[in-house]
């Protein structure tokens, strides 16, 4: 299903719950080759509930740091977020980079919470974009 603003929506549930995929609509003539660099940034539950959804309070504080990364990143055209992953007790954010340092210097300036965001941050160089491409094809059947 696609909604509105561009993103293929996923969902799948299992005995481990709920799973869920927002994938981004690339343009045809997207240059992935000018974003080398995968940034994967999990985002584990504080709060989460009896079936590992996100609290509402989890919720509020991940769409704060969503929309406040993806501000900075956007606007400049240096980082692209093209995947969202919503797993028991975690959310993954899957960003697509021209550089490292611009998009860590983004992380490291972006408006705080009074206490630190509860993330990890995995790179990779996928100048092939492999990862985007393998559930791309699985979700709509192209990349």
């Amino acid at each position: 299903m696609e909604d509105q603003r561009g993103w293929v929506l996923a969902r799948k549930e299992t005995e481990a719950g709920l799973s869920l995929l927002r994938l981004k609509t690339m343009e045809p003539e997207f240059d992935f080759g000018s974003f080398p660099e995968r940034f994967n940034v999990i985002w584990v539950f504080q709060d989460p509930t009896n079936v590992g959804t996100p609290s509402t309070l989890d919720s509020e504080a991940m769409k704060r740091f969503e929309d406040r990364v993806c501000e900075r990143v956007e606007s400049d055209n240096q980082s692209i977020l093209c995947m969202v992953f919503t797993e028991p007790g975690y959310r993954e954010y899957v960003f697509l980079s021209r550089d490292i340092d611009s998009f860590l210097t983004v992380l490291n300036t972006i408006t705080r919470e009074p206490d630190p965001y509860p993330i990890e941050i995995h790179h990779e160089t996928d100048s092939a974009y492999e990862f985007y491409n393998s559930y791309a094809q699985g979700i709509r059947g192209a990349p």
